[in-house]
């Protein structure tokens, strides 16, 4: 019995206070694994035709390994998702919002669930959100971000205390003038690498 592998690659990047996935022709990117290829140098290889980035600058993780025997082979889907600033990106072409109306017509919508749930759950114990921010921004560019991926709101008073308590940002010498509001403190975190932190209880 053969083996088909296929990897799926799910990419989320933040824009305007709302979480966006790529698609292509309403599919997630997609590819097969070439001979003596390990499956992240596919991914890098998928992910750097689809979008011209390399994948190793981004934090990204297999999110799960589906097969599927059938009588002469056994089909292997194995799907990673990958966090993208918004910054990096030249255009917002191919990027769609991730309301539950238009998540519903996807083929992929499983696996796009799912990976909404996985980013969801991973964000409460790790600061892995700074993936999806430019090195520096202000509390509320922090805490719009968070309720994109969780879709709610959260309490301003309450997030701001907690995340400060947590000691995984620095407050730069910069501040934020606002068109309205008062200027905004500037932050950064201290480690861009993946850690453990109970964000929330």
């Amino acid at each position: 019995m053969n083996n088909d592998f296929t990897i799926k690659i799910v990419t989320f990047t933040v824009n305007d206070d709302k979480l966006l996935v790529y698609l292509s022709d309403s599919h997630l990117p997609q590819g097969k694994i070439e001979s003596g290829e390990s499956l992240d140098a596919a991914v890098g290889r998928i992910f750097k035709d689809t979008l011209n980035l390399s994948v190793y600058d981004y934090y990204f993780e297999q999110l799960y390994t589906f097969s599927k025997p059938a009588k002469t082979t056994t089909k292997i889907e194995v799907v990673y998702y990958i966090l993208l600033p918004k910054f990096v990106l030249k255009s917002l072409n191919n990027w769609f919002s991730l309301a539950k109306s238009d998540l519903a017509r996807l083929v992929d919508r499983k696996i796009i669930s799912y990976a909404i749930q996985r980013l969801q759950w991973k964000i409460e114990y790790t600061n892995i959100v700074y993936s999806l921010l430019s090195k520096e921004f202000t509390l509320s560019e922090l805490q719009k971000t968070y309720e994109a991926i969780l879709g709610k709101e959260l309490d301003k008073r309450n997030f701001r205390k907690k995340i400060l308590l947590l000691g995984i940002l620095r407050k730069t010498a910069k501040v934020r003038k606002g068109i309205k509001a008062r200027p905004a403190l500037v932050y950064e975190f201290r480690k861009r690498t993946p850690e453990m932190v109970k964000v929330f209880s």
